[in-house]
C-alpha cells in the first residue's frame, strides 16, 4: 500500500550555549596512528559502534589490512585540564577556583586542516571525541570537502557558568590548542557543537588572532563565527537545511519510496524536534517540502499532535515561556526519559537529532518510521542498525545527511582565505544580466510571472549561493552513495546498507589520497 503523509521525527537536546584564564595546565599529547589493537576501555561504546560500522565497510574493500588499520585509527589526541576563578566567593569570604578538562582528537591528517566541533558538555570524554573526530573523517570524504576529521570538548555544564566564566574557560582552551599548534587555517579549525555557538567562537578566533596577527587568513582559524567576524550566512542553519535536502533528494526516488510503500516526494510529511538542528529541519519539512510536524521533542518531555504542529507558533511559545512544554495547540508529555519515547511515534520519517545512541536494541524494534534521516551524530547503535535494516527500514545514515555544518563551514573557511564576502564581485553584475534577459522576453511579448522576473533579476548574494553550493553538495552525495551501493550489491549479490555504502565510499576516498601520497611523508 502506499501513503501520501509521512511523519519525521528529531530529538534534539536544546541546551543553552554560553562559554572561559588558567592558573596551571597539565596536559598530555599521544600519538595513536598506527596502533593495532582493537581493544577500548569500559564505556566507550560509541568509539566501538564506529569501528564496528567501519569494519564492516572495510571488510568490502580490497584496501591492504595495515592501511586500513592506519587510517581508522585516531592520529592525536590533545588532553589538558586547568583552573579557572569563578566570579562567586564562597560562604567564607574566599575566592573559589574549579578545575576544568578539556580534549581535542585529531582523527586524519590525509588532508589538512583537520575539521571538526567543539562541544561543552558533562559528558564528553576522550573516548567521545574520538569517535566523534573519526566520523567527521569519514563525514568529510563523503560530501566531499578536503578536511581531515576532527573534534573537541570541554567537560562542564555551560548553563552553570556566567558568561564571563565561559570567556575565560574557551579562551583558556583557545590558548592551549595555540601551544600546542592544535588550530589555525590551515592545521586545524575548530567550529560550534552541542553547547557552543557563535559567541564562543567568536572569543576562539579573537584569542587566535591575539596570538597570530601576521596571518592574513586568521580568521579562517575557526567557523560558525558570527558575521561580523566572518562569519558566513547560512551557516546557522546549515545543519536543518542538509538534513531536509538529503531527506528531499531521496524521497524523490521512486523505486526506494516503492519499495517502502510510500508515495515519492515530501507532501503531506510530518517532522519532530527542536534546538537548532531539529528546529531548523522541522521549518524546512513544514514550508518547502509541505510536511505535517507530528511531533517536537526536548531534554525535557515532548508534544504532539497528529494533525500537525506549528512550527513557528511552536518557536515562538517555547521563547517566551522557555520550554516547548504545555503550548496550547498540542499534547505535552512531560519528562527526559519520556522523550525517547517520541523516537516511537507512529510515523514515516523520523529524525533523531540530539544525542549518540538513542536508538538502541531496547527500542529499535518499536520505531514505526520507514526512513530514520540520522541529524544527530552516531544515534543509533549497531545493534539498532541491524534491527531497523532487518524490518526493512532505509537509514540515511549521519556521515552523509547532518554534513551540511561541514559543507558551509567549509564555505566559510574559503571566504575567510580570500577575505572577500561571497557576491560581493558578481552580484550586481548577475543582476543586470538578468534584467537584459527579461527585457528581451518583454520585448518579444512573453509574459512572465512576477516571482519568477523578481528571481531573475535578482542577482545571488552570500546565504543564496551557501544553500545553493549546500543542495548540489547534498545530491551528489546520495547519488554517489547510490551508485556504491549498486556496485557494492552486484559484488556480493546481497543486500548493503546505504551506511555500508556511505563508509565504503568515503574509506575509499581516505585510502586514495594515501596512496597517492606514499608512505614516506604520509601521516
Amino acid at each position: 500500500s502506499s501513503s501520501s503523509s509521512s511523519s519525521v521525527s528529531v530529538c534534539l537536546n536544546n541546551s543553552d550555549m554560553f562559554a572561559s584564564l588558567t592558573k596551571r595546565c597539565v596536559t598530555s599529547v599521544s600519538q595513536t596512528r598506527r596502533v593495532l589493537s582493537l581493544s577500548r576501555p569500559v564505556g566507550s561504546e560509541f568509539l566501538k559502534a564506529v569501528d564496528t560500522y567501519f569494519n564492516e565497510a572495510a571488510a568490502l574493500t580490497h584496501h591492504h589490512k595495515q592501511l586500513l588499520e592506519d587510517i581508522k585509527a585516531v592520529d592525536t589526541t590533545l588532553s589538558f585540564q586547568f583552573v579557572i576563578e569563578k566570579d562567586a566567593l564562597d560562604d567564607n569570604g574566599d575566592k573559589v577556583f574549579q578545575s576544568i578538562v578539556g580534549y581535542r582528537a585529531q582523527h586524519s591528517h590525509h588532508r589538512l586542516p583537520c575539521k571538526g566541533g567543539i562541544r561543552f558538555s558533562e559528558m564528553v570524554n576522550e573516548d567521545e571525541v574520538k569517535a566523534l573526530a573519526s566520523l567527521m573523517t569519514w563525514k568529510c570524504a563523503v560530501v566531499d570537502v578536503p578536511f581531515g576529521g576532527a573534534k573537541g570538548g570541554v567537560v562542564i555544564d555551560p548553563r552553570k557558568f556566567s558568561k564571563a566564566e565561559l570567556e575565560k574557560i574557551t579562551r583558556t582552551y583557545a590558548m592551549r590548542l595555540i601551544h600546542h599548534k592544535f588550530i589555525g587555517p590551515g592545521i586545524d579549525v575548530p567550529a560550534p557543537d552541542m553547547g557552543t555557538g557563535a559567541q564562543e567562537m567568536a572569543w576562539i578566533v579573537d584569542t587566535f588572532r591575539q596570538f597570530n596577527p601576521e596571518e592574513v587568513s586568521g580568521q579562517g582559524a575557526v567557523t560558525g563565527k558570527p558575521l561580523e567576524m566572518g562569519g558566513i550566512k547560512g551557516r546557522v542553519e546549515a545543519t536543518g537545511l542538509g538534513v531536509y535536502y538529503g531527506i528531499e533528494a531521496l524521497c524523490e526516488h521512486e523505486d526506494v519510496m516503492a519499495g517502502l510503500g510510500l508515495a515519492p516526494g515530501l507532501e503531506g510529511k510530518s517532522v519532530q524536534g527542536f534546538g537548532n538542528v531539529g528546529y531548523y529541519a522541522a521549518k524546512y519539512f513544514q514550508e518547502k517540502g509541505g510536511c505535517k510536524v507530528v511531533a517536537i521533542a526536548e531534554y525535557d518531555g515532548y508534544v504532539y499532535n497528529p494533525e500537525g504542529i506549528n512550527v513557528e507558533k511552536l518557536k515562538e511559545f517555547q521563547l517566551e515561556s522557555g520550554s516547548i512544554l504545555n503550548y496550547p495547540a498540542a499534547e505535552s508529555v512531560k519528562g527526559g526519559a519520556e522523550s525517547k519515547k517520541a523516537l516511537e511515534l507512529e510515523c514515516d520519517i523520523l529524525i533523531p537529532a540530539a544525542m549518540e545512541e538513542q536508538l538502541t536494541e531496547d527500542n529499535a524494534a518499536c520505531v514505526k518510521a520507514k526512513i530514520i534521516g540520522e541529524a544527530a551524530n552516531g544515534p543509533t547503535t549497531p545493534s539498532a542498525d541491524n534491527i531497523l535494516n532487518t524490518k526493512g527500514a532505509i537509514i540515511v545514515p549521519d556521515l552523509y545527511l547532518n554534513a551540511g555544518g561541514v559543507v558551509v563551514s567549509y564555505f566559510e573557511w574559503l571566504k575567510n582565505l580570500s577575505n572577500v564576502r561571497f557576491g560581493r564581485i558578481n552580484k550586481r553584475y548577475e543582476a543586470s544580466r538578468g534584467k537584459a534577459i527579461l527585457q528581451i522576453l518583454e520585448s518579444a511579448n512573453i509574459p512572465v510571472d512576477p516571482k519568477l522576473a523578481e528571481t531573475i533579476t535578482a542577482g545571488a548574494d552570500e546565504q543564496d549561493l551557501a544553500h545553493s553550493g549546500l543542495l548540489d553538495t547534498m545530491r551528489s552525495s546520495l547519488k554517489q552513495m547510490f551508485a556504491k551501493q549498486a556496485d557494492l550489491e552486484a559484488k556480493t549479490s546481497g543486500t548493503v546498507s546505504l551506511r555500508v555504502a556511505a563508509f565504503v565510499l568515503a574509506i575509499d576516498k581516505v585510502a586514495q589520497v594515501r596512496d597517492a601520497k606514499g608512505l614516506i611523508m604520509s601521516t
